[in-house]
């Protein structure tokens, strides 16, 4: 019975957290794409290394616009690309 409690209660309390946390520290955005012919938006973002991607359909948004809200957490995101693009450059710190 006491198992059961706290299981509803780690549920509950699981619920009510908020994991926006990882967007707005760990969003790189990588680069869009515009697909005129479907009238489609990609873009293309890394979040803690993994690749993941938003498609506006119908271009609706500005590109700063889409940033802002993923970095805040605001727009859910897709696991993987659907374009591929050039990964980002490191910037190399040397002596």
């Amino acid at each position: 019975m006491k198992t059961l409690i706290i299981l509803i209660l780690s549920v509950i309390l699981f619920s009510f957290t908020d994991d926006n946390f990882t967007y707005q520290e760990n969003v790189e955005f990588v680069c869009s794409k515009n697909i005129k012919a479907k009238n489609e938006c990609h873009y293309n973002f890394l979040v803690d290394g993994g690749k993941f991607r938003y498609v506006d359909i119908g271009c609706r948004r500005k590109k700063e616009e889409v940033i802002e809200k993923v970095k805040a957490g605001e727009i859910p995101l897709a696991k993987d690309w659907k374009l591929e693009c050039p990964m980002p450059k490191k910037e190399e710190g040397g002596l």
